[in-house]
């Protein structure tokens, strides 16, 4: 429930936002940086773990210091680890 004068939570804390599309799209915001970049797998530092993408084609439509935009044929998501 929303109370004025809060903001919400994904706007206020350092945790990733992940939206999937289908199996062929994944945006990930609030990254921490690029640890593993494959054809099948690509890995990012969140402040949440480790995300893990496994799939085939895998490439970046967009990648900026906070935000990543991966496509191919996505089969697995993982996240490793966790909040401390």
């Amino acid at each position: 429930m929303h109370e004025e004068g809060f903001f919400p939570l994904e706007l206020t804390s350092d945790l990733p936002k992940i939206t999937m599309l289908g199996s062929q799209q994944v945006r990930i915001e609030q990254h921490k940086g690029l640890v593993v970049y494959q054809e099948d797998e690509v890995a990012l530092q969140t402040a949440a773990g480790l995300l893990k993408l496994h799939g085939k084609n895998l490439s970046f439509a967009m990648y900026t210091a906070g935000e990543a935009l991966i496509t191919g044929q996505i089969d697995a998501i993982s996240l490793c680890g966790g909040l401390n």
